[in-house]
């Protein structure tokens, strides 16, 4: 490549040294050559090294904080986590938000896995907790109004959660709006309720 453009230089400037009055476009040329070897010869820089975002961390009314890398699209709050008893030791627990959608959506995926990124809890005592869905439970959403979304469905709660728990150390929950604004929002701190009813 670079030979190329060094032989397509000295050909122009053959060409042009028998015309003395195009100086000016030749000095022009070879500055415009000159930046092409640069960045031919340059190397690329990965977008990475610069371009992680950090997300900042919100403090929700009811506990903890939310990192939602997705504000532009969607403001989501977590309403609360609930778990319902299934036996005298152990119980599932759902989650409810509140979420305003910004853009133009009627519907918004939570939980499930998303770009291979499993919905999860983690008790303070390291005990993972996930959820029995591949796919999100799809919500409906109005733009430009909070609307509280329950995530409930049968394989969207976390399974065999210990009623000891009192609060989760961190939760990472899937979300899908569109193709551009994916991936998952991260919870730390969340108590639990319960045997308690979300209003």
């Amino acid at each position: 490549m670079r030979k190329t453009i060094k032989a397509a230089i000295a050909i122009a400037i053959a060409a042009i040294i028998g015309a003395p009055s195009s100086e000016a476009q030749f000095s022009k040329f070879l500055k415009k050559a000159q930046k092409t070897v640069e960045q031919v010869t340059k190397p690329q820089q990965q977008a990475t090294e610069n371009g992680a975002i950090k997300v900042a961390s919100v403090p929700l009314p009811n506990g903890g904080t939310i990192e939602n890398p997705f504000a532009s699209a969607a403001d989501i709050e977590l309403v609360g986590a609930y778990g319902k008893s299934t036996s005298t030791n152990y119980g599932t627990v759902y989650l409810v938000f509140k979420v305003n959608m910004k853009l133009n959506k009627s519907k918004i995926g939570l939980g499930g896995t998303e770009s291979g990124a499993k919905t999860m809890a983690v008790d303070y005592d390291g005990n993972s907790y996930f959820t029995d869905s591949m796919a999100s439970q799809n919500c409906d959403v109005t733009e430009g109004i909070p609307v509280k979304v329950k995530v409930d469905g049968k394989f969207h709660q976390f399974q065999d959660v210990k009623k000891s728990v009192q609060a989760f150390q961190v939760m990472k929950v899937s979300v899908y709006i569109d193709a551009s604004h994916r991936g998952q929002i991260t919870l730390h701190d969340i108590p639990v309720q319960w045997d308690v009813d979300a209003d």
